[in-house]
């Protein structure tokens, strides 16, 4: 059975840890919205994954991709 010390120590660790979510979330939205290109781009695919939700296919490649790759990558 916990005490009332080991609850307030529970809830505190819980405030804690929602805490440093809440800012890890602030700061990839942040960078994001805010940052270059390359590492705006990496943060939005970051909070895709985030959400448990599966990343979209890549786009099909077009026939003159398709006829490069038969012919070797030239």
């Amino acid at each position: 059975m916990k005490t009332t010390d080991q609850h307030a120590v529970d809830a505190n660790k819980d405030a804690v840890l929602f805490t440093a979510r809440l800012a890890a979330v602030g700061v990839l939205l942040l960078t994001a919205l805010y940052a270059p290109g390359e590492t705006s781009e990496r943060a939005f695919r970051l909070l895709d994954l985030m959400k448990d939700s599966p990343e979209p296919p890549p786009p099909a490649p077009s026939a003159s991709g398709r006829r490069r790759a038969q012919q070797g990558g030239r």
